[in-house]
């Protein structure tokens, strides 16, 4: 075996066999405050995945100088809302990007940020994109999705050591249903609406984030979904509300 060979062979067996330094968390840890080793933190949080659709090919028909900017457009929006709204950045993953909420009041915190995202897509970058033509003379539109869900989660740091002076090459990750499940409903883009919601946030959510201005209710639902290994009951809205 090589040296490289033996280190991850070894490593995965230390990883492996390692007895968790688990706490419970009251707030969404920094990457610094989970020891890379054994560390863990225990939360009850909600997941927010905000996704933006169809990448590859607004790509392929507009180039890279046109989607890099609506990348930006779009990560840059829905990262400004989920902090505004009391949310923690966690994870840029090419065209998403998660957001954590905790405390009493992160379902309505969650969902007021996936409406307000929303509002981003349709009032702002849509509106700059609209003129942009496909091959075949349809107007596109940039789409995304929203998924929200809430639960236990653990979350540890993976990756490997940063060597001193070098790159940061780790970072937080979440384990759990929630976490799973907010980021495949963010994919259901056509299934009732770009914000999709389950009932373990549903059922939490006040009057000021269910209705709208006149008294509308915003979502749509119940509709079980297969989420595998999952079945969840969800609620979908198609609304938006401006920042």
């Amino acid at each position: 075996m090589s040296v490289l060979s033996d280190k991850i062979s070894a490593n995965a067996k230390t990883l492996f066999g390692v007895a968790w330094n688990e706490r419970k968390g009251q707030v969404v840890p920094s990457t610094e405050d989970v020891a890379h080793s054994n560390g863990a933190v225990k939360v009850q949080a909600t997941y927010l995945y905000a996704d933006l659709a169809d990448s590859t090919e607004m790509q392929k028909l507009y180039g890279s100088d046109f989607a890099a900017r609506v990348h930006r457009m779009y990560l840059g929006g829905a990262s400004e809302i989920i902090r505004a709204n009391g949310g923690t950045i966690k994870s840029f993953d090419g065209d998403r990007v998660m957001g954590i909420f905790m405390g009493d009041s992160m379902r309505n915190q969650a969902t007021n940020t996936a409406l307000k995202i929303n509002w981003v897509v349709s009032e702002v970058i849509n509106k700059l994109t609209i003129n942009r033509k496909r091959a075949n003379g349809n107007w596109w539109r940039v789409q995304h999705g929203v998924g929200i869900d809430c639960g236990d989660a653990l979350i540890v740091r993976a990756g490997v050591r940063n060597k001193p002076g070098g790159a940061n090459h780790n970072d937080l990750i979440s384990i759990g249903a929630a976490p799973a499940i907010a980021a495949k409903l963010s994919g259901l883009r056509k299934a009732g609406g770009p914000t999709i919601v389950t009932d373990e946030v549903y059922r939490y959510l006040n009057d000021a984030t269910k209705l709208s201005v006149d008294k509308k209710l915003m979502f749509t639902g119940p509709l079980e979904r297969d989420i595998a290994p999952y079945t969840v009951r969800t609620y979908a809205s198609t609304w938006w509300r401006k920042p």
